[in-house]
């Protein structure tokens, strides 16, 4: 028996409706061909997952290219235009026996409200009904019945922070072995409601950590194949935004049925329990000096894990404006300031304004300073275990001191959800009594054996009172809108 090959990469990146500054191409990570499957390999990311699950089943994979980059505004459609052509041009030498796409699931493009969907259709068209179609997808994924349609498999995270990206990916992996094998015959019954989650969002506790459980006990129980929930990313602005549960049967669907329909009422009978205010961040801060333990936030209202632009001063002023001198590491995207300070040189003491050009709820920051350090194309391997062993750099940076802080300026967004971000630059994680991220949940598993992380209640573009928004496109939603329980469904056999 021939050794099986799977096509698999891609483009994955989650978009923010509401952010001016488009994913240009030098935003992405790029990688391709064998070389891509070695330095991946064991990573806790979904491509790591098809990796890995490749190398268990002996099966050999082509990686034509896999775009991989931060939150922030829609991707550039020539980007997407791009991967897109590489992928169908894959597809049509037909030298493979399925897909598996290690993507998103919440991306936009200028034009396009389910990006995914139209890279999934197109290699469908090419690959015909025949060859096995599978995708993972995080659990913020914007899903419709158009991202569906030409999938014949796709699994969610199921943990948020997010900790099972490989495990995902292994589902999917797996999905399209068994129906290669002829042993699963899916049948999926989705269903989807126009709500959001606010801030009661983590699977560790509360409403979701009881829903998952749910969802995965009728999986042990064979009442269906598997199960995903997908609580859309709240930044959203697409013509039918919000809940989406999947529940594959294998070959049948009324159990599935049932599956979802419980799984989708709980979650609206918890709506306002998935509504949840963070704390302040005056309250988090106010015996920092006396502390013996350092102290990680996560700025909630400019995350650029959510796809914030990364430039919000508010919590920085804060630390001026109230004399608050601990060592401290503060990152904030200006490109403008890094290139002042690439032109002053390392080791100058610079006047300098930087932030707030895009994040306009706190006025930028004028000051004197001293440049520690410049570089550029460092790399970053995360510690995990949130993404652990994903490979990436920082494109441009330069380190200013002011007094005890350290603000880490960059040419790109960053969310910081790993230690090594700042290790990467000469800052020593251990060695902070504060430490500030673009994140709101996963910087929480990677920083938990540095100090106490907390997510603060800030104002800003990823803050999640989303009535500042001018919507045009999702609206009505809950908790927005009054609107009656009426889930829509969908169900998909395979052809």
């Amino acid at each position: 028996m021939a050794r099986r090959r799977v096509l698999t990469g891609g483009i994955a990146q989650e978009s923010h409706s509401f952010n001016p500054i488009i994913t240009r191409r030098e935003r992405f990570t790029i990688i391709q061909d064998q070389g891509a499957v070695e330095a991946n390999r064991g990573a806790n990311s979904t491509f790591g997952g098809v990796i890995d699950s490749a190398k268990e089943a002996d099966v050999y994979l082509i990686v034509p290219t896999l775009f991989r980059a931060q939150s922030g505004g829609p991707v550039d459609d020539t980007v997407f235009a791009e991967v897109s052509d590489i992928m169908v041009e894959a597809a049509k030498r037909g030298d493979f026996d399925a897909v598996v796409l290690p993507l998103h699931g919440g991306m936009l493009t200028e034009t396009l409200a389910d990006p995914e969907g139209v890279l999934i259709a197109r290699l469908r068209e090419i690959v015909g009904n025949d060859v096995p179609i599978t995708a993972a997808f995080d659990l913020h994924a914007h899903v419709k019945e158009s991202t569906l349609e030409p999938l014949d498999f796709l699994s969610s995270y199921l943990t948020n922070p997010h900790e099972d990206q490989s495990s995902t990916a292994k589902r999917a992996f797996r999905a399209a072995m068994g129906i290669l094998d002829g042993t699963f015959d899916p049948v999926l019954a989705a269903t989807f409601l126009p709500m959001l989650t606010l801030g009661n969002d983590t699977t560790l506790s509360g409403p979701l950590a009881e829903i998952h459980a749910y969802a995965q006990n009728a999986v042990k129980q064979d009442r269906v194949w598997d199960v995903s929930i997908f609580n859309s990313q709240q930044f959203l602005d697409v013509p039918s935004m919000g809940q989406t549960v999947l529940a594959y049967g294998n070959g049948e669907v009324d159990e599935a049925r049932k599956v979802a329909n419980e799984i989708i009422r709980m979650i609206w009978d918890y709506r306002d329990d998935l509504i949840n205010k963070y704390p302040a961040l005056e309250n988090e801060l106010e015996n920092i000096e006396k502390s013996v333990r350092s102290i990680i936030i996560g700025d909630q209202g400019d995350r650029v894990a959510a796809g914030g632009p990364g430039d919000s001063t508010y919590i920085l002023n804060y630390l001026l404006e109230n004399k608050i001198d601990v060592e401290t590491y503060f990152p904030i995207y200006d490109p403008e300031a890094v290139a002042t300070c690439e032109r002053a040189g390392a080791g100058q003491e610079i006047s300098l304004k930087f932030g707030g050009k895009y994040s306009t709820v706190s006025p930028s920051i004028s000051t004197r300073g001293k440049i520690i350090s410049i570089g550029k194309h460092v790399p970053v391997v995360y510690d995990g275990p949130s993404d652990g062993g994903t490979r990436t750099h920082i494109e441009k940076f330069a380190v200013l001191r002011i007094g005890k802080i350290n603000v880490l300026l960059t040419n790109q967004p960053y969310a910081y959800i790993d230690p090594d971000y700042f290790r990467a630059v000469g800052l020593d994680p251990d060695k902070a009594k504060l430490i500030v991220t673009r994140s709101g949940y996963h910087f929480q598993l990677n920083f938990a054996k540095i100090g106490r992380v907390v997510t603060v209640d800030t104002p800003g573009m990823s803050s999640y009172y989303v009535d500042q928004f001018p919507w045009k496109h999702a609206r009505p939603f809950y908790p927005v809108d009054k609107i009656d329980y009426m889930p829509r469904q969908y169900t998909r056999y395979r052809a």
